[in-house]
C-alpha cells in the first residue's frame, strides 16, 4: 500500500464555465462519472483550496487537486546499482520493469521515489532524461538545480551520446544486413484509448545508428543502437521496421507496427542502455559511463567478442 497521491490539474481557457465534475470525467478518462462523482463526494476534490462541490463553476487559471487514495501497486523492482555518483550529478543502473517517473498505478515504486529516499544528499535529485519501463540500463539524475539546468540543455541539443544494447529476434532471410541507420518516419497511432509511436509514412523524421556487434547459436542478433533523434519507443520500432524487432518484445512486429493489443508499459524485451558520454555540468570535463546488461542471454554473446566489440563504448 503506497501513500496516495496528489494530482494538481490547472483549469485551462477552454474549461472555462463548465462544471468539476464535467471537467473530471471529460479530461481524466480513466474514471467513470460515477466514479468522479463519488471522489466528489468523499471530500477528495478542492477548488482553489476549498472542499469542492460536483456543480460547482470553474473558471479558467483556478486550480484543481485531487487526493487519490492510498492503493496497492503493481509488483516492480524496488532497487537500483550506482553507475557514478558526485556532488552534482548521479547516474543510476535501473533494472528492468522499474518505472522512471510516478504515473499511472506507479508512485511509491518509481526510480524517481527510490533515488530521492535512498540518501539525503539525493532528495532534489531528478531525471533528466527517461527509458521505458520494460527497458533497463543508465538514466542520469542532476542533483542540483545548477546541474540539471545544464544536464537538460545538453540533452536538448543531442549534445549526449547514448548507447543501447538489443539482442534481436533471428533474421527471416539467410543472408540479412542491417543498415548502418534506420531513417523510418515514427508518427502516433491510435491503441485502444490512448495513441502510441509506430513506424509510418508520414511521420517525424528519425535516426538510429545500428550495428551488428554479435550472433548466438539461435542467430539472434546482438545491435549496438545510437538513437540521433529521441522519439518515444524509437529503438523497439526501428529494429522491429528493419525486420529484427527486439527479442520478448510484446508491441512491436516486422515492419516497425504494433502486433498486438497489449498495454505499451509491458516489458519482457532485452534492450538496455549501456553507455552514456556526457559533458560535466560543473567542470566541463567529458563524462563516459559504461554499464553491461545483467541478461543471462547476454553471456552467449559475450564469449564471441570482447567488450569493445560489444559496442559498450560511449
Amino acid at each position: 500500500m503506497n501513500r496516495g497521491h496528489v494530482y494538481r490539474h490547472r483549469v485551462r481557457d477552454e474549461e472555462h464555465g463548465t462544471t468539476v465534475l464535467a471537467l473530471y470525467v471529460a479530461r481524466f478518462t480513466h474514471s467513470d462519472e460515477a466514479t468522479w462523482r463519488q471522489h466528489v463526494a468523499d471530500g477528495r476534490v478542492e477548488l482553489n483550496g476549498r472542499v469542492a462541490e460536483p456543480a460547482w463553476i470553474v473558471r479558467a487559471g483556478d486550480e484543481l487537486v485531487f487526493h487519490r487514495a492510498p492503493w496497492v501497486e503493481p509488483d516492480a523492482p524496488r532497487e537500483f546499482a550506482v553507475v557514478h555518483e558526485d556532488e552534482h550529478v548521479l547516474a543510476v543502473d535501473k533494472p528492468a520493469g522499474l518505472q522512471v517517473l510516478p504515473a499511472g498505478p506507479f508512485t511509491d515504486a518509481t526510480l524517481w521515489t527510490l533515488v530521492r529516499e535512498s540518501a539525503p544528499d539525493r532528495a532534489e535529485a531528478a531525471p533528466i532524461h527517461r527509458l521505458g519501463r520494460g527497458t533497463s540500463g543508465i538514466v542520469l539524475f542532476g542533483k542540483t538545480f545548477l546541474a540539471r539546468a545544464a544536464l537538460s540543455q545538453q540533452f536538448r541539443d543531442f549534445h549526449p551520446r547514448k548507447t543501447y544494447l538489443a539482442i534481436t529476434d533471428a533474421p527471416r532471410a539467410e543472408r540479412f544486413e542491417l543498415p548502418h541507420a534506420a531513417l523510418h518516419a515514427i508518427g502516433s497511432v491510435p491503441h485502444g484509448p490512448i495513441r502510441i509511436w509506430v513506424a509510418r509514412e508520414g511521420g517525424k523524421a528519425s535516426k538510429t545508428r545500428l550495428r551488428i556487434v554479435g550472433r548466438d547459436r539461435a542467430g539472434r542478433l546482438l545491435v549496438a543502437a545510437q538513437p540521433i533523434t529521441g522519439r518515444a519507443d524509437q529503438i523497439r520500432i526501428h529494429l522491429a521496421a528493419c525486420g529484427v524487432p527486439i527479442a520478448g518484445d510484446p508491441l512491436f512486429g516486422v515492419g516497425g507496427d504494433v502486433k498486438s493489443d497489449v498495454t505499451p508499459g509491458r516489458g519482457g524485451y532485452l534492450l538496455h542502455a549501456t553507455a552514456l558520454a556526457f559533458t560535466h555540468p560543473a567542470s566541463g570535463a567529458s563524462v563516459k559511463l559504461r554499464c553491461p546488461p545483467r541478461w543471462s542471454e547476454f553471456a552467449d554473446f559475450a564469449r564471441q567478442a570482447n567488450d569493445r566489440s560489444l559496442g559498450c563504448a560511449p
